[in-house]
């Protein structure tokens, strides 16, 4: 019998992005990233996952920001299409503890799921079960889809990482 790793922030990840394709001749790939941009210079190492499958960790030898959404990545010891084909449709990840710091008032979609959600007045709406990306705004999503909440700070009024909690407006209550 296999003994399980205590779950921590070493051992849990989360996806930063999305191998896309190859890019060029050199080995580049072309990432979707879901880390902003300004945070892949400073990353070191990610690990490569298809589904099923495990953790594979790759050393990053550099990234360049391409077009608004996407980046070019090239991991060392691979210099030619043919040794990052495989990679296309990949997720790329990090540990949670090796995730740049966000600043205050900023949160990773991963922080807020699980969080209650109580209106201004303390009515309970639920708990944020994901996060919806779309424009022009992102959606709360609470309870599976029974409901949606736009994030945006007219109707999201304070995060409290701490005690698992987010208050929306009271407006929201008549939902």
């Amino acid at each position: 019998m296999q003994r399980e790793e205590p779950i921590n922030e070493k051992n849990q990840y989360v996806v930063i992005g999305k191998v896309l394709d190859t890019y060029g001749l050199r080995g580049e790939l072309k990432v979707q990233t879901y880390l902003d941009k300004k945070h892949w210079s400073k990353i070191k190492r990610v690990f490569l996952k298809r589904k099923g499958g495990e953790y594979v960790p790759f050393v990053v030898e550099y990234s360049k920001p391409h077009g608004k959404d996407y980046l070019i990545l090239r991991f060392e010891g691979f210099g030619r299409l043919e040794e990052v084909e495989p990679f296309s449709g990949a997720k790329i990840f990090l540990p949670k503890g090796e995730l740049p710091k966000s600043k205050r008032g900023e949160y990773y979609y991963f922080e807020l799921e699980g969080l209650e959600v109580f209106t201004e007045s303390g009515r309970h709406m639920g708990r944020v079960s994901g996060v919806v990306e779309q424009k022009p705004y992102d959606l709360l999503e609470i309870d599976e889809g029974r409901l949606y909440i736009p994030f945006v700070s007219a109707l999201v009024k304070d995060i409290k990482l701490e005690e698992g909690k987010l208050i929306v407006s009271d407006i929201l209550a008549e939902l």
